[in-house]
């Protein structure tokens, strides 16, 4: 791989971008432009939830559907290298497996439950983040005649990690993001079987199937939100949103079930305004903190008033209210809140609402 073939990729991803924000044409430019700069032969390329890290939906390559789980159960579950987590926190958004083991795939869990049997020579691995959030993550593995990930193609990746992470989060924005649709709730046992279900439950989980993979059962995505419920010590459930193959967004709630049987009841709902909220507003580049002041403005709390809510001075506030407008080119807070929630989140609320005669 050299300049020109990096040229092509930086270039296919900025024409992606100069275009109406799509995700699943910012999933298949990255794709190809990581095709462009690097050799593999397999991919998982997936969309995080930046709240909870777990994948909300993605594009798989050469991966067989029996591989899924066990992925994701040693990202999850089991010790390792370069996890996703660890990337999203770290100062270098790239890593190879090879580099981390010092050569020695044999000390990776993944590499001798997984990787060894299909014959990988390496993994580069990369975690796409605009400012301190993550929105999406990619692994990417070498065969054993393609030899270790070079430096110059981890240059390369690297360089693309910040046109794909916007990419990434401009068409995760721009998903449906109207609350509509019918709840469903399910079980799954402690093999993640699953054991009962409701009518609509089984329409939203081929919804939720992640798109290059002929998966059956559990879909993975949903799969990763058990996994974390039922090995979680510090919460009674998980909660995060997915984004289906309709593009619209579902809350996916995991509850572990009273027992030492290890089944775990999962909800799936409509994702309600609150939590799609913080992701259009993200959109503008807001940090956490003004983001916190947009919904406290949306309240129609007074500045002081916001600052006894955050414990805060109202000078503060007052800078940041000045620092949201300038972000999102807004005047006033009825045109800030008018703008941001009633122009993406109204019709779902009306949809919402029951009349009557």
């Amino acid at each position: 791989m050299d300049v020109t073939d990096f040229t092509r990729a930086r270039d296919r991803l900025r024409r992606a971008d100069g275009e109406r924000p799509d995700l699943t044409h910012a999933l298949e430019a990255t794709q190809a432009a990581l095709h462009d700069v690097a050799r593999f032969s397999w991919s998982a390329l997936m969309t995080v939830d930046p709240d909870t890290l777990l994948p909300t939906g993605g594009l798989v390559e050469g991966f067989a559907a029996e591989a899924c789980a066990p992925f994701w159960d040693n990202e999850l579950l089991a010790p390792g290298y370069n996890k996703f987590t660890d990337l999203a926190r770290s100062t270098t958004s790239v890593a190879t497996l090879y580099d981390a083991t010092d050569g020695d795939l044999e000390r990776a869990p993944i590499y001798t439950n997984l990787y060894a049997q299909l014959g990988v020579a390496d993994e580069l691995r990369a975690a796409f983040l605009v400012g301190s959030r993550c929105w999406g993550v990619v692994s990417l593995l070498r065969a054993v005649d393609d030899g270790p990930f070079t430096d110059e193609e981890c240059r390369h990746v690297e360089a693309l990690v910040p046109i794909i992470a916007k990419s990434l989060r401009d068409g995760i924005v721009a998903l449906d993001m109207e609350s509509k649709g019918t709840a469903a709730m399910l079980v799954v046992d402690r093999d993640n079987q699953i054991q009962d279900l409701t009518i609509e439950a089984g329409r939203l989980l081929d919804e939720l199937r992640t798109v290059g993979v002929d998966e059956e059962g559990l879909p993975a995505i949903v799969r990763n939100v058990v996994t974390r419920a039922r090995s979680s010590r510090s919460s009674s459930h998980i909660a995060t949103r997915l984004h289906g193959t309709s593009g619209s967004w579902r809350r996916v709630t995991a509850i572990p079930m009273e027992g030492p049987m290890g089944s775990v009841a999962v909800m799936i709902e409509p994702a309600r305004a609150a939590d799609l909220t913080p992701i259009l507003l993200e959109a503008y580049g807001l940090t956490e903190r003004e983001i916190e002041i947009v919904v406290q403005l949306a309240r129609g709390l007074a500045t002081k008033e916001i600052a006894t809510e955050l414990s805060i001075s109202p000078h503060t506030v007052r800078d940041h209210v000045k620092a949201i407008f300038n972000k999102t080119g807004f005047s006033t807070r009825g045109e800030l809140v008018a703008r941001v929630f009633s122009d993406h989140l109204l019709d779902g609320f009306h949809a919402a609402v029951h009349r009557s005669d």
